[in-house]
C-alpha cells in the first residue's frame, strides 16, 4: 500500500536503496497539491528573479555571438567591440540578480520542503497544511537557517580563497604543477565531506539543533554508511539532471534564433522567458535530491538509534480501544448459528 506520509512512522523507517528513491516520488505524489502551493508562494517569485538575471546575462552573450557571426559573414572584424559591449550595465545587474536570487531561492526551497516535513512529524496531521502554517514554521527556523548558510558559505569562500591565493603565490609554469597536485589531494577530502553535508539541512530541521551540533551529527550518521549515502546522492542527482534537461531546451531555441536572426526566437524577451523557465525547472527539480537525502537521514537515524520503533512502542495502548463489530454476531440478536 502506498504511504501517504501523514504520520511520523511513515518517515522513520529503514529503507533499502530503491525504497528511498520510491519514497521520494511517493511523497511528491501524495503532497503535490499543498506542497506545490507552498513552493509557489515562497520559491517561485525568487526563482523568476533569478531567471531574469540569467536572461540579462545570456542575452548579452548570444547577442555578441550573433554579431560576431554576422561580422564573419560580412568579412569585417568587430569581435573586440562586440565583446566589450557585452560587459555593460545589464550584464553586471544580471549577474548580481542571478546570484542573490539563486541563493535566496535555494534557501527558501530547503526551508519550505523541510519545514513542511517537520509539521507532518511534530504537529497535528489532520489540520490543512496551508502556506501560512508552513511560513510560521519557516520563521521559527529562519535564524538557524541563515546561520547555517553563512557558515557553509564562509567555509566555501575560505577554501576558494586559499586556492586562489596558492595559485597567485606559485605563479605559472612549474608552480602550476604544485597547484595541480594540491588539487588532486584536496578533491577526495572535499568529496568525502560533501556526503555528510548532504544530510546537514535535514538534520538541522528535523532535530532543531545548532549548527555545530548538526555538523557533528551528520558525520556520526554517515559513519559506516558513506558509500550508500554517496550512491543515493549520485543517483538522485542523475534523475534530477535528466528532469532538468527538459528545461534547458528553450535555451537552444534562443541561441539559434539570435544567430539566425529569427524575429521571435531571437528577441531578448524570449531569451529572458527561456531563462525563467530554466530557473524554475532547476529549482523545483532539485526537490528530488533534497527529499532523497531526507529519507536517507530518516533511514540512518532508524538504523543507528531505532527512534521510530521506540516511538511506536511507546504509543502502544495510548490510542482508543478498538471496537469489535460484526453484523452477524450481535449481543442484541440471536444471529445465525
Amino acid at each position: 500500500m502506498q504511504l501517504k506520509f501523514t504520520r511520523e512512522t511513515d518517515f522513520r523507517q529503514e529503507r533499502d536503496f530503491g525504497a528511498k528513491i520510491g519514497s521520494t516520488f511517493e511523497f511528491l505524489g501524495a503532497h503535490w497539491r499543498p506542497l506545490g502551493k507552498c513552493l509557489a508562494y515562497f520559491v517561485l517569485p525568487v526563482s523568476l528573479l533569478a531567471g531574469i538575471g540569467l536572461g540579462l546575462v545570456t542575452n548579452g552573450m548570444w547577442n555578441v555571438a550573433a554579431d560576431n557571426a554576422q561580422s564573419a559573414r560580412n568579412g569585417t572584424i568587430t569581435a573586440s567591440a562586440s565583446s566589450a559591449s557585452m560587459f555593460g550595465v545589464s550584464y553586471f545587474v544580471g549577474v548580481g540578480l542571478a546570484i542573490v536570487s539563486g541563493v535566496i531561492a535555494f534557501t527558501m526551497l530547503l526551508s519550505t520542503l523541510y519545514a513542511y516535513t517537520r509539521i507532518l512529524l511534530t504537529e497535528e496531521p489532520n489540520v490543512a497544511l496551508t502556506p501560512a502554517r508552513v511560513w510560521k514554521q519557516i520563521k521559527a527556523g529562519l535564524g538557524r537557517m541563515l546561520a547555517a548558510m553563512g557558515t557553509l558559505c564562509g567555509l566555501y569562500m575560505l577554501l576558494a580563497g586559499g586556492f586562489v591565493a596558492l595559485v597567485s603565490i606559485v605563479g605559472g609554469g612549474a608552480g602550476m604543477v604544485v597547484v595541480f597536485l594540491v588539487f588532486l589531494v584536496l578533491m577526495p577530502v572535499i568529496l568525502y565531506v560533501m556526503v555528510p553535508l548532504s544530510l546537514f539541512f535535514p538534520a538541522l530541521w528535523m532535530e532543531n539543533s545548532g549548527v555545530l551540533e548538526t555538523l557533528r551529527r551528520c558525520f556520526y550518521l554517515v559513519r559506516g554508511n558513506w558509500w550508500a549515502s554517496f550512491g543515493l546522492l549520485l543517483v538522485a542527482g542523475m534523475i534530477q539532471g535528466m528532469l532538468t534537461f527538459l528545461f534547458i531546451l528553450p535555451q537552444y531555441a534562443v541561441m539559434f534564433g539570435k544567430i539566425l536572426k529569427i524575429p521571435v526566437l531571437g528577441s531578448d524577451a524570449f531569451g529572458i522567458a527561456a531563462q525563467c523557465f530554466y530557473a524554475l525547472g532547476i529549482t523545483f527539480t532539485y526537490s528530488v535530491s533534497l527529499l532523497a537525502m531526507l529519507f536517507q537521514y530518516f533511514h540512518l537515524v532508524e538504523e543507528k538509534e531505532g527512534l521510530g520503533m521506540r516511538n511506536l512502542v511507546d504509543s502502544l495502548g495510548n490510542g482508543p480501544a478498538p471496537v469489535a463489530y460484526n453484523s452477524t454476531y450481535r449481543p442484541d440478536g440471536d444471529g445465525e448459528y
